[in-house]
């Protein structure tokens, strides 16, 4: 059951889920105009989700794990007692 959610949640992947997202984001918008679903109008109107998709993957960017921070209060910072 843990190599099915792992599957599904794309852990195989860890670390370039978000240029993954970005490809496949490019990829369908461009897959739906070489199958007949966009018009050329239509696929121009894309144009911005295509660039912004291969801006993510080009570019690399990530999101930061909360595991690899050390847990989900990871951000949260301690106050100053020192008054």
């Amino acid at each position: 059951m843990t190599n099915l959610a792992w599957l599904i949640t794309g852990g195989f992947a860890k670390g370039y889920r978000t240029q993954i997202l970005g490809l496949t984001a490019a990829l369908s918008a461009i897959g739906l105009w070489a199958v007949g679903d966009l018009t050329l109008p239509e696929l121009l109107t894309e144009i911005p989700v295509i660039l912004g998709g291969l801006g993510l993957a080009a570019l690399g960017a990530k999101v930061d794990d909360a595991a690899a921070k050390g847990g989900r209060d990871a951000g949260v910072r301690e106050p100053d007692r020192s008054a």
